[in-house]
């Protein structure tokens, strides 16, 4: 063997060792900053394994704990901790402490009938609905050249207003709100609203997006050929046009995210990741074209990013 050689395979096994040292350093910091992450479940679910199933993937130098609320097992210690529901949110509350906590799964509507107000500073939520700027640039994509948004609310959730108002405005567009005092009021209430607006948006507010209302909406919106995007993936088979949405892995995405990102407790935000769901029956049935949910999707994520 040449002197060359013998250098050449010198330099190569020198490189391979720095590699080798420098990969093994890296796993050594990973393993040194890993966390011990409890999420916390009403019960166990599709969608809760979902869920915990991509996270561990995401985070696959953190210790991922399970706790269910059903098991009568006490839970474990953790660093932080990542509830699922009202219900686990409201159980993390009563254990007065301060470990880190991201509340996912919780709609503006339970924060509400929670009370909780202000936050703590240990706690965040992720919110399950979608955010109401995401639902406008979809009513915008849909549907070109709207002006006029019609929104019905019930006093009881008339704070979300302030966040619609703002988006429709950032967007160009307006938004037409409108109270509902009485249930009795809905149809009539419905016809004036659809009568001064382009397209309907639901918020979140159960008292009027409901089993028990949801015939009288769409019916009403059908005759004067008038479309409701959201509130949520559930209504887009009963009738809804489309909605943006975030599956549990997308879910468990956006929670890797706040989970790298710096602690803002007090904070509440909506899911970075997200899908579109439509209905391509009601899309046909009032003359517009069957979605392509996941155009539409490549196209407000793009609007996100450039804002």
């Amino acid at each position: 063997m040449s002197h060359e050689q013998t250098n050449h395979q010198g330099t190569w096994a020198m490189n391979r060792l720095r590699l080798l040292l420098i990969g093994c350093c890296m796993l050594a910091c990973a393993v040194a900053r890993a966390d011990t992450l409890l999420v916390v479940i009403p019960e166990p679910s599709s969608l809760t394994e979902e869920f915990v199933e991509r996270l561990r993937e995401q985070r696959r130098y953190d210790d991922v704990l399970v706790h269910s609320l059903a098991s009568s097992s006490s839970a474990p210690d953790a660093s932080r901790v990542i509830t699922m529901g009202s219900r686990s949110l409201q159980w993390r509350l009563d254990q007065k402490h301060d470990t880190p906590t991201i509340a996912t799964y919780i709609s503006r509507s339970t924060l509400t009938d929670l009370g909780i107000s202000p936050l703590a500073k240990s706690v965040q939520i992720l919110l399950a609905n979608p955010a109401p700027s995401r639902q406008l640039r979809l009513a915008q994509l849909l549907i070109p050249r709207i002006e006029n948004i019609g929104a019905l609310f019930t006093p009881q959730h008339q704070a979300q207003l302030a966040e619609w108002e703002q988006s429709a405005t950032t967007l160009g567009l307006n938004l037409v709100s409108m109270p509902l005092n009485k249930q009795a009021q809905l149809g009539r209430q419905m016809i004036d609203l659809l009568d001064r607006s382009d397209v309907l948006v639901a918020l979140d507010d159960p008292n009027i997006y409901n089993a028990d209302n949801l015939k009288t909406i769409l019916l009403s919106s059908y005759t004067r050929n008038k479309v409701l995007i959201g509130p949520s993936a559930p209504f887009i088979n009963a009738g809804s046009l489309s909605t943006t949405y975030s599956t549990p892995e997308q879910m468990a995405q956006s929670v890797d995210d706040l989970l790298d990102a710096p602690w803002h407790g007090g904070v509440i935000s909506y899911p970075r990741y997200f899908s579109v769901l439509s209905n391509a029956q009601v899309a046909r049935s009032l003359g517009f074209p069957p979605p392509d949910d996941d155009a539409l999707s490549s196209q407000l994520r793009q609007q996100e990013v450039g804002q």
